[in-house]
């Protein structure tokens, strides 16, 4: 099979080359006449027909082209272009109640060469109209990217701030809201420039640019400040005093530190926020009061919470009741103020009873031992037993309540008490000695009364002496 093929391959692309030869002059000599086509763009004429009557349409399919079909001698077919045809509908024709309006075609170039008339495929189009709307929206900020550390993007300045949005009532509607976007990417100062509007839906999407919907302005400028930020500590200071057994032990709140921002100047000074006030009233509570606070109250004047952290915080004012509770406090932990060195003192009972009011939760961490118990003796001058006052230093979180009854018997000790047996001991020998001697003298007048005379007087003396 092959070789069949193969033989005589010159003899058989020679044939092939006369045929086509002969084809061409065949068909230079008869021109025959050959229909042909080219794509054609639709044009719309009388288009302020509809919106005289505040309408708007729309071609139904998209149709933005036509087919324009013709005749030509097929020697002059490599000469039309589509732009040598005219395709247009007139909007001033259309049948409304089906929005059907014929396409015309013109021949605009080489009408020497088109035989007969050219024609369309479609030769309608349909034309669906929409009443048109006109609506105005305030222009929206969205900052892309992050600032410069420690800074954020403040108010802006935009010039127009609404612009007026047209198109067919159906589109004009998916529009929720029209902003611009403004790159702030590691700004540290000022940000400005102009920009285009953009269409954002009820979610915050965008939507696609349509050439059906137009705007009055198309360049916004914008003027960006650049604000410095800064982290300010919360201060709750709750006024008022508690009911009486109850005691305030502190404010929680839902955070500790708001971010804020502001001009340099403004927050050099400023380090955090004093809340105080009515609404931090503890006035007469026997109980936790929970209070809501608005942070824009209390702020500095040019400053401002930062987009994103909320204005609105939750602070709780702790109040707790107070108990008593009894401890036992041994007599050897009591210490004497003011004793005397001559003096021993004994205190009793063995324990003494305290109490002390507080919190339950630090109540629970006083031991008995550990209080700085005292009698003050200073003014017990004089032996005997006495009843002292129990002196008791607590921490500012207890409050002594009361406690019991000290008794102090007081003896005398050291030199002091030795001196004082010798003069007891003194005392008894000199009543004794006193004694004799006014036994002796009566002894002696009586002798002097028996005698009647002196002579005894001597032996009286003598016994007197003796």
């Amino acid at each position: 099979m092959k070789e069949k093929l193969t033989n005589n391959l010159g003899l058989k692309l020679l044939s092939v080359f006369l045929a086509f030869f002969i084809w061409l002059v065949v068909v230079s000599v008869s021109n025959p006449v050959i229909t042909q086509s080219q794509q054609v763009e639709l044009e719309i004429v009388n288009a302020n027909v509809l919106e005289s009557k505040n309408k708007t349409y729309e071609i139904i399919g998209d149709q933005d082209t036509v087919t324009v079909y013709y005749e030509i001698q097929t020697m002059e077919a490599g000469n039309i272009r589509p732009t040598d045809f005219r395709a247009y509908i007139d909007l001033a024709e259309m049948y409304e109640p089906t929005g059907s309006v014929p396409v015309y075609v013109e021949v605009v170039n080489h009408s020497r060469l088109i035989n007969g008339e050219p024609y369309t495929r479609p030769g309608v189009v349909r034309v669906q109209t929409e009443d048109l709307q006109r609506k105005s929206f305030d222009l929206t900020v969205t900052t892309i990217g992050e600032t410069a550390d420690g800074y954020a993007p403040g108010t802006t300045a935009l010039s127009p701030s609404y612009v007026y949005v047209s198109g067919p009532e159906s589109l004009v509607g998916q529009i929720s809201k029209v902003g611009v976007e403004i790159n702030v990417e590691n700004a540290s100062s000022d940000v400005t420039g102009t920009t285009s509007p953009i269409f954002y839906d009820a979610n915050g999407n965008r939507l696609a640019q349509n050439d059906r919907l137009t705007v009055n302005r198309t360049d916004i400028s914008y003027d960006t400040n650049i604000l410095r930020v800064k982290d300010l500590v919360l201060n709750l200071e709750p006024e008022g005093q508690v009911a009486d057994g109850y005691r305030y032990t502190g404010v929680e709140c839902s955070i500790n530190s708001v971010r804020v921002e502001g001009l340099r100047s403004t927050l050099a000074e400023a380090s955090s926020i004093t809340i105080s006030g009515e609404e931090l009233s503890m006035e007469g509570a026997t109980g936790d009061r929970e209070v809501t606070l608005d942070l824009t109250q209390y702020l500095p004047e040019g400053v401002q919470l930062v987009e994103g952290e909320s204005s609105v915080i939750q602070a709780v004012i702790r109040v707790e009741p107070l108990t008593n509770r009894r401890y036992e406090v041994p007599v050897e932990q009591i210490r004497l103020n003011g004793a005397l060195e001559r003096y021993s003192y004994e205190l009793s009972p063995d324990t003494i009873s305290v109490v002390v009011r507080g919190l339950s939760e630090d109540l629970d961490q006083l031991e008995a031992d550990a209080f700085d118990a005292q009698v003050d003796v200073s003014a017990m001058t004089e032996p005997g037993v006495q009843i002292g006052i129990l002196e008791v230093n607590l921490s500012s979180a207890y409050e002594l309540v009361s406690t019991g009854a000290v008794t102090v018997t007081i003896s005398e000790i050291g030199p002091d008490a030795d001196q004082g047996d010798e003069e007891e001991e003194a005392q008894e020998n000199g009543t004794h000695a006193g004694t004799t001697a006014e036994e002796g003298s009566s002894q002696n007048h009586a002798q002097t009364e028996a005698h009647g005379d002196g002579t005894e007087e001597p032996e009286a003396q003598n016994a007197g002496t003796e």
